[in-house]
């Protein structure tokens, strides 16, 4: 995998995910991916679910991609995630190996607790900052 070919694929992951073309967003990643948000420690294991997750992220949401850096088969962006008259900033590191997302992180600025309504689709307590704090 080439750093242009994951710059790529990174690309199209956002502009799928604006477009909310949600069949050629699920193509972008494999079948196991694993999507973790250690803020509220939520992960999502396989794309049906992972997909399921954004289709249903609630409110009228915009993102505008500020940066994208890749660096063989590894990428990070960040973002610029509006809801209603709420705007964060988030950061987000993907692994492509292969030409396909095996593994997304997303940050946000704060930690937050897991909004109710997707508790079908995450593992609680699967991950978090503890995670991340060096000891």
């Amino acid at each position: 995998m080439t750093t242009e070919q994951t710059r790529t694929v990174v690309r199209e992951y956002f502009d799928r995910m604006i477009a909310r073309d949600w069949e050629a967003f699920g193509q972008l990643v494999s079948d196991d991916v694993v999507y973790e948000l250690p803020q509220t420690g939520e992960r999502i294991t396989g794309r049906d679910r992972f997909v399921q997750f954004n289709r249903e992220y609630p409110g009228d949401w915009q993102i505008t991609v500020t940066r994208l850096i890749a660096d063989g088969s590894a990428a990070a962006g960040s973002m610029n995630f509006t809801v209603g008259d709420e705007q964060l900033v988030g950061l987000v590191y993907f692994e492509v190996p292969d030409g396909v997302i095996t593994r997304i992180t997303d940050f946000w600025p704060e930690p937050y607790e897991a909004p109710p309504g997707r508790e079908h689709l995450v593992e609680l307590g699967a991950v978090g900052l503890d995670r991340l704090r060096t000891p």
